[in-house]
């Protein structure tokens, strides 16, 4: 396919923003404010000659965030292609409305991304909530379930757009599950898993000690989309 007339879209966490990477990293405050140029999604534009690149990616997202950041995207058309990273399924965000959320990950019961709590929010209390949610109600086969309907739907509301969308899983996302969930699969839903060592994390970014893939890592995983989308014409 001639990608040149195309105008690449991507979504995801901070392994799409590109977290950690030297233009996307600021000592002792964490990732920049803008998404990397030497994430995946810039690398891919390159290699596709996509005529142009929106990484609207959001470091720390959860899926259902993703989700919303998508159905709210405002500049779909003809020629957009979308392709979603989707982020662990592990995350989980609460929306009391549109703007406001209570979104957790389970590394914040021991003392970690406490600085993505919404300004406003009391700490003590959303903290209690958190382990409550983590300890009596999460569930492994159902954060699964919940994400393979949203990515379903998600692909069902691109293509009623008529816009080309694909959908990356990381392989371990899956648990023992993926034979189940793979007979939920829509129509022709253009969906791939990878795994996190061979096809993407080869290097570490700066943001030691618990690093994000580096440079290499994000050019190794645009090589595996680029085959990827090549293979779909």
């Amino acid at each position: 396919m001639d990608w040149t007339k195309y105008d690449l879209i991507t979504f995801g966490c901070s392994h799409t923003y590109g977290a950690g990477l030297p233009d996307c990293w600021i000592p002792n405050k964490g990732h920049g404010p803008k998404p990397s140029n030497s994430a995946w999604p810039s690398v891919l534009k390159q290699k596709l000659n996509f005529k142009s690149l929106d990484n609207s990616s959001r470091p720390g997202a959860s899926n259902k965030m993703i989700a919303k950041t998508i159905i709210e995207y405002p500049e779909y058309t003809k020629q957009s292609v979308v392709v979603v990273l989707w982020a662990n399924y592990i995350r989980h965000t609460i929306y009391t409305n549109k703007n406001k959320n209570l979104h957790m990950l389970p590394q914040m019961m021991n003392g970690k991304f406490k600085h993505i709590i919404q300004r406003g929010v009391d700490k003590d209390d959303f903290m209690r909530k958190v382990k409550s949610y983590y300890e009596d109600f999460y569930e492994e086969f159902d954060s699964i379930f919940d994400q393979t309907i949203r990515m379903n739907y998600i692909h069902a509301f691109l293509k009623s757009k008529g816009i080309l969308n694909f959908h990356l899983i990381q392989e371990h996302s899956w648990g023992d599950h993926k034979k189940y969930f793979n007979k939920f699969m829509i129509d022709n839903i253009h969906a791939k898993t990878f795994n996190w060592k061979k096809d993407f994390k080869i290097d570490d970014a700066l943001d030691k000690p618990d690093p994000h893939p580096g440079l290499a890592s994000h050019v190794h995983l645009s090589n595996f989309i680029k085959e990827w989308l090549d293979s779909c014409d």
